[in-house]
């Protein structure tokens, strides 16, 4: 089957660091870039948990009615009246193994109408997927990118989404922690106002005729002739 999807865009590198670090506009256009990325998936998110709220429960009635009685969970390949029979007895004991809300059939009613076990489709949509996985149609509409940004700096890399960052509910929470924001505008700022950044330049700015790191250098490396010779002197005499 023919891959449609184009060319996926190449990883960040060192150079393009190096390359933000000393272009002060493409690091703004990175910066707004990354900003509108962690609200679009934000977005996605309160949209995906809204429609996973919205699935409806399918009764073995409603099952006879869409002639699916016979029919299994297109992901787990179980069949849908064993998982009603499993429901029920859920439902019975004092603590069910799972969730009442995973419990059970579903149906896609709002897009495509397929039909699949509560759980399976519930850790589908909380994996980040958007689309049905039977037919790939969208849950949520919007949800289709874009292959290139008409306002993007000439001669910026183009911002990516890091492998895994889009399904990996984990990832996507560590990526939005206050502290590696704080280490991406601190980057940005440049290396002047890094904590280590270029002690030559801050040495130039003190007024030194030498920066300090290559004269602890020299320092280090002199230190061992440095010493009382005195001790010595009789071995010569």
């Amino acid at each position: 089957m023919a891959n449609n999807a184009g060319p996926r865009p190449r990883r960040r590198s060192a150079a393009d660091l190096f390359f933000f670090s000393r272009n002060l506009d493409a690091a703004n256009a990175a910066r707004s870039d990354l900003i509108n990325m962690v609200e679009e998936m934000r977005q996605r998110s309160s949209q995906l948990d809204n429609f996973a709220s919205s699935l409806p429960k399918v009764t073995e009635s409603d099952l006879t009615a869409l002639g699916q009685s016979d029919s299994t969970c297109p992901i787990c390949l179980t069949s849908l009246l064993a998982i009603l029979a499993e429901e029920e007895t859920a439902v019975a004991m004092d603590s069910p193994a799972h969730p009442i809300e995973e419990l059970g059939v579903t149906r896609l009613a709002q897009t495509c109408g397929h039909i699949f076990c509560r759980k399976d489709i519930r850790v589908w949509l909380y994996q980040g997927h958007t689309t049905c996985p039977t037919c790939r149609t969208p849950f949520i509409a919007g949800t289709a990118t874009t292959g290139s940004d008409p306002e993007a700096i000439p001669g910026a890399p183009p911002l990516i989404v890091p492998v895994g960052l889009e399904t990996d509910a984990t990832s996507f929470d560590a990526f939005l922690d206050d502290e590696v924001t704080s280490a991406f505008e601190a980057f940005l700022q440049g290396p002047a106002r890094r904590p280590g950044g270029n002690r030559n330049d801050a040495a130039e700015a003190r007024g030194e005729t030498q920066p300090r790191r290559e004269q602890e250098e020299y320092q280090e490396a002199h230190f061992e002739y440095d010493h009382d010779r005195s001790e010595f002197s009789g071995m010569y005499s």
